[in-house]
């Protein structure tokens, strides 16, 4: 369900420029795990209370849930969690090589219409600049409830240099290294299949 449109989460973005990047800020980063897609900020924010010595970026296009996470990371008093909003595809080309730890896919739009290939984010096109953004033995970790998604990404592994490490058409449990999300406990509750796939450069 789309979230309802919120006039005080631009210029609260605008406010914590600490936590909301600049690009600048976002470009000079490294050394990070980023999550692309960072909703309203559970995940992120668990995994860097999980992991205080790490450092985590979300990456969010929607203004509203952009500032919905803000404030989450905000108020929850967290050094190593950050936001940039924006799209990944506006910005990942000025990404530099071999800076990212490691990449969360968590529950991406499918995009289920044949035209619309080319918007999801788990494409060949995107998948090349993932694995070049990402350091040497960098993971990717992808989870979805949509199982055409899932076959989707597997198909544009096909001739990617990636190693999958890990692929799970029922993650029902839950690894060390990850964090549930919103949709995810709504899909755990209502047990519905999950999805999961890690991927090592």
């Amino acid at each position: 369900m789309r979230t309802k449109y919120k006039p005080w989460a631009k210029p609260y973005l605008d406010e914590h420029p600490s936590i909301s990047l600049s690009k600048d800020a976002f470009l000079g980063m490294k050394d990070y795990y980023l999550e692309i897609g960072s909703g309203k900020g559970k995940f992120i924010c668990d995994m860097a209370s999980m992991y205080p010595d790490k450092t985590f970026v979300g990456i969010e296009k929607n203004v509203t849930v952009s500032g919905m996470c803000c404030k989450k990371i905000v108020e929850s008093g967290l050094k190593n969690a950050f936001l940039y909003f924006d799209f990944i595809e506006k910005v990942i080309d000025e990404m530099k090589d071999n800076t990212v730890e490691g990449i969360f896919l968590n529950f991406s739009d499918p995009w289920p219409k044949e035209r619309h290939t080319k918007r999801r984010l788990t494409n060949q096109n995107l998948m090349t600049k993932y694995y070049r953004v990402l350091k040497k033995d960098g993971h990717l970790y992808f989870k979805t409830d949509n199982e055409d998604l899932f076959n989707f990404t597997i198909e544009s592994l096909r001739e990617s240099p990636f190693k999958i490490i890990n692929l799970n058409p029922k993650y029902d449990q839950l690894d060390e290294f990850d964090a549930i999300t919103e949709y995810e406990e709504n899909f755990r509750e209502e047990k519905k299949n999950i999805y999961r796939l890690v991927l090592q450069k």
